[in-house]
């Protein structure tokens, strides 16, 4: 048997006879990449698409088949790289036949990217040359060489990520921080600086935020109204969430303090951030610019924020964020129980009804008591007790302040902290001792100290928390009643010189400044200035107001000859049960 040798008629190029265009010529387009936004880049990124336009036109076997870029993006993913999945595309609708780039770095710097993105193109046969190795992924030994050259790109880029990484946590450590300014509401970056500077405007709404929440409106309630009014939202959309106002209630920067390193990238391959929970340090800077809101505002609302979260799941407590201004705050005197609302059908009156009923699925009747004896209440009676309660504030002044001055307090866990840190220190001391029975029986001793003090840190943090929430509803309605006293001197004073009263909205007051250090300053900004339209000239409140309820009452109880209307900060009044004012 004899075997005959067909030699080849010529060397087999990139590409292959079928994959050619018209004329014989391989369609050629080159890949360009940098990693990165910064002015001395940019000529490199033009001057990368200009040399391969131009070397691809000029070359005799070449058909310019386009530039493929991707600007300011990082190689060691394919995710994101626009100009990248093109090229890909158009390989796999047979438009290319060979594709010229740089760098094995400025292909790919993750090993496993390029060789499998090599390996595919192969399969189309498209061919890839690599200038700076001078690699053809054709070539027999093009794979060998481009599996070398691949990890060592890779090596490198990791080795600039730990280099950057290093550099951001020496910025960390001087309390240079980074904030992204396009996103966030309230500060800006200095132009004269690297800190960061207050936005008049933004600043007014962030302490409104603040100030509704402390007055007892939810995340989402807050949202919401928002959204209603059809202010933007930090991002710029029309719609906030309550995700969104919550970030901003727990962002320490609007103290004028700085919380760095709270998330980073986990792996340089794939850019994952995580939340830093310890696994690496984390820097706490004061005054690390001028505040929008004082720090003990700041430091006030994270205590209310704890003190709700330890209310879910209570039925007892109050339903913040209801649909409903009087859901979960109006109860039953007979049996404690929530009511109910209810419609009856023709008619329009609203009533509510104690949830004990009698059961069945037929509709109760007005005039029909539940179990426990406690009769239907129509919303009207309880609308017009609460504004009653509400026009007695103001001669209940003295025994605000004298509450308030009670309800002061000072910074009681300080001596707990101080125990905490003496025992964490000895801990430490123990851990570079050398080990022994003794040493270990001290050990579980301070671990089981520790976990007993921070439980009772946290008892008084939340105690704190109470306390520091009816001291400020006390403040709340000593401005309501100052509001409503300021109202019926102007009309009488009026009255005097013969004149009409005139609206607050006429009164001009001075422009604020834009930070706000001080604890009695926010509150003056921020007060709530009871609309005159709800108000007789008189000074009594004539129209109810949903707003009120979620403002300054706790709950009303419904009793058999009228309605205890009890205040979130404590004091009760009783309207038309011989409980008055």
């Amino acid at each position: 048997m004899g075997v005959k040798v067909i030699k080849a008629s010529r060397q087999r190029e990139p590409g292959g006879e079928g994959q050619r265009g018209d004329g014989g010529l391989l369609r050629t387009a080159a890949y360009c990449r940098v990693s990165t936004d910064q002015e001395e880049q940019e000529s490199s990124y033009e001057a990368q698409c200009a040399h391969y336009t131009e070397y691809i036109r000029a070359h005799p076997d070449y058909r310019f088949a386009g530039i493929y870029a991707d600007e300011g993006i990082s190689g060691t993913s394919t995710r994101g790289r626009e100009g990248f999945a093109r090229m890909l595309r158009d390989c796999e609708e047979g438009k290319l036949d060979l594709i010229l780039t740089k760098s094995i770095s400025r292909f790919a710097r993750n090993t496993l990217d390029c060789l499998k993105t090599i390996r595919r193109l192969k399969e189309l046969s498209v061919a890839v040359y690599f200038e700076k190795e001078q690699i053809n992924t054709l070539d027999a030994k093009g794979e060998v060489l481009l599996t070398i050259m691949a990890s060592i790109a890779q090596q490198e880029s990791q080795s600039i990520s730990q280099n950057v990484r290093m550099g951001i946590q020496y910025r960390f450590q001087q309390g240079k921080g980074r904030l992204n300014t396009a996103r966030f509401l309230g500060l800006t970056r200095d132009p004269a600086g690297d800190g960061l500077v207050i936005v008049p405007e933004e600043a007014a709404l962030v302490r409104r935020i603040f100030r509704a929440y402390l007055e007892g409106y939810s995340p989402g309630m807050i949202a919401a109204r928002l959204t209603g009014e059809g202010i933007p939202a930090p991002a710029g959309g029309k719609t906030w969430y309550q995700t969104t106002v919550v970030s901003i209630l727990e962002n320490e920067k609007y103290a004028g303090d700085l919380l760095l390193q709270k998330y980073f990238t986990e792996d340089f391959l794939t850019h994952r951030v995580v939340r830093n929970t310890g696994q690496l340090p984390r820097y706490y800077v004061e005054d690390a610019h001028e505040p929008i809101v004082p720090r003990e505002v700041f430091r006030q609302v994270q205590g209310e924020l704890r003190r709700r979260a330890a209310l879910k799941g209570d039925p007892s407590k109050l339903r913040f964020g209801a649909r409903l201004a009087l859901s979960g705050r109006l109860l039953c005197g007979r049996c404690g129980r929530t009511m109910k609302r209810y419609r009856k059908v023709p008619e329009t009156e609203t009533d509510w009804r104690c949830r004990d009923r009698a059961s069945g699925g037929r509709p109760v009747l007005r005039e029909v008591r539940s179990v426990c004896g406690c009769r239907n209440v129509r919303e009207t009676e309880v609308q017009q007790a609460i504004l009653a309660a509400l026009n007695c504030l103001p001669a209940r002044r003295d025994e605000l302040i004298r509450m308030q001055e009670r309800l002061r307090i000072g910074e009681r866990t300080a001596y707990l902290e101080e125990k905490r840190e003496r025992l964490e220190r000895r801990l430490e001391d123990l851990e570079t001792e050398a080990p022994g029975e003794a040493g270990e029986r001290e050990r579980a001793f301070l671990t089981a100290e520790l976990r007993s003090l921070r439980e009772e840190q946290e008892a008084l943090e939340l105690e704190r928390a109470d306390r520091a929430a009816r001291e400020l509803q006390v403040r709340l309605l000593l401005e309501l009643a100052d509001r409503l006293k300021e109202i019926r001197e102007r009309t009488l004073e009026a009255l005097l010189r013969g004149e009409a009263a005139s609206s607050a909205a006429e009164r001009e007051e001075p422009p604020q400044p834009p930070a706000c250090r001080d604890y009695e300053d926010f509150f003056r900004r921020t007060r709530y200035r009871l609309p005159e339209e709800l108000c007789s000239p008189a000074g009594e409140i004539v129209r109810f107001d949903n707003d009120m309820v979620i403002r300054y009452l706790d709950h009303v109880t419904v009793l058999d000859d009228g309605c205890l209307v009890c205040f979130k900060a404590g004091p009760e009044i009783g309207i038309g049960t011989g409980k008055g004012p």
